[in-house]
């Protein structure tokens, strides 16, 4: 058999192995079996800020208020929840404790800037959910030229990213370009969400791939790659079924294989990206493409060895930008 070809017993486990976790953190354990069982468990499970109604009410602030005050009143928010929330600032001090030039005894008051980071990632975020056009606040785009070049290859391009910065508002730049972007999701805790994010991207020329709890639904994914297209995953908040162990500054840290399993199975570009806040705006960057040997990718450790080699190429990025790396969950095994 070709190196190259897929069974569908292997495309299986590759769709088993792309779903990504929800970007919101949260998940429900058991499928609910009515509407009152799922009330219960959303009501578990999500985060009482992340629903749609609360939702809502941010884009509605973001369309009447101007920036410098919701910005000021997102902040005031964020200080409010860090004074009060004592379990999630240790985590995120745990989390900086690990990234070099920090350490421990940094941590606390980089945390503390953190939460504040992520205040105003939130303000941009809903400004252009809301229908703001956010291309007038990138101050530069980084490398494009890469992806270009991977595109022009027709054989599908997967942008990889990380939780860093404000990686939504890549996907309208790209458009901009005539280099239209499809994002792998996980549905959202609340289904009115759910739609109410997708509707946002539609809205700039984004498509949403929602993965739910079918695996089979990542084979679509695997088709749009083979069809040149590209499509853009997270590879930092793994699911169960897609973590592996690799190392992140010298220390365990569970990745997703998702990205090799898609590169095994279609032999598609990998582009790492991130999109940063720098003084005056927004920068993009495209990092270089991660090579790759397709016939490596049939055994689990040529699969592990690329994923090591993907979060490898954000060591620099999350070293300089740490407050705007953002984790709330812990992400160090050991801890």
């Amino acid at each position: 058999m070709n190196p190259g070809t897929t069974t569908s017993t292997e495309q299986h486990a590759t769709a088993t192995a792309a779903a990504p976790q929800s970007d919101s953190g949260s998940a429900v354990s058991a499928v609910p079996q009515n509407r009152k069982d799922a009330g219960r468990a959303l009501t578990r499970t999500t985060p009482w800020h992340y629903r749609a109604d609360f939702w809502r009410a941010y884009l509605a602030l973001a369309r009447r208020l101007p920036e410098p005050v919701l910005v000021r009143l997102a902040q005031g928010v964020a200080l409010a929840y860090w004074a009060c929330a004592a379990r999630r600032r240790r985590t995120v001090r745990q989390n900086l404790a690990g990234v070099p030039d920090i350490g421990p005894r940094r941590a606390g008051r980089q945390a503390r800037r953190l939460f504040l980071e992520f205040a105003r990632k939130l303000t941009d975020l809903w400004r252009y959910e809301a229908g703001a056009d956010v291309g007038s606040r990138f101050i530069e785009f980084h490398g494009v030229g890469r992806l270009d070049a991977a595109h022009a290859r027709g054989r599908g391009v997967l942008l990889l990213t990380v939780h860093l910065g404000n990686w939504e508002l890549g996907a309208p730049l790209l458009t901009a370009r005539g280099l239209p972007l499809q994002i792998v999701t996980r549905a959202e805790p609340d289904a009115t969400l759910s739609a109410m994010r997708q509707a946002a991207r539609n809205r700039w020329g984004v498509e949403t791939l929602t993965l739910g709890d079918n695996p089979f639904a990542a084979v679509e994914v695997i088709r749009r790659l083979e069809a040149g297209k590209i499509i853009a995953l997270l590879v930092d908040r793994p699911g169960a079924s897609s973590a592996v162990e690799v190392r992140l500054f010298g220390r365990k840290f569970h990745a997703s294989v998702a990205a090799a399993e898609l590169a095994r199975a279609s032999g598609c570009a990998l582009v790492p990206v991130i999109v940063t806040r720098e003084q005056g705006g927004y920068r993009a960057e495209a990092l270089p493409e991660i090579e790759y040997d397709r016939a490596t990718l049939g055994s689990r450790a040529g699969r592990v060895d690329l994923t090591q080699r993907v979060i490898t190429a954000f060591e620099p990025s999350i070293r300089r930008h740490a407050t705007q790396w953002f984790h709330f969950v812990p992400i160090w095994p050991e801890s």
